[in-house]
């Protein structure tokens, strides 16, 4: 994942709520993905 990816998801995940920004800076680019699909689905379902 490209470092602008990356910050992207991260923004919309701490935007989204749920997570610390701290707390996404320390995860893996594939715990962040997962983390961005499952609010995604989450959202999806409300």
């Amino acid at each position: 994942m490209e470092w602008t990816e990356r910050q992207h998801l991260i923004e919309w995940l701490t935007i989204l709520g749920g997570y610390g920004k701290a707390f996404l800076e320390r995860q893996s680019d594939d715990e962040i993905e997962m983390l961005y699909n499952l609010r995604i689905k989450q959202l999806n379902e409300e």
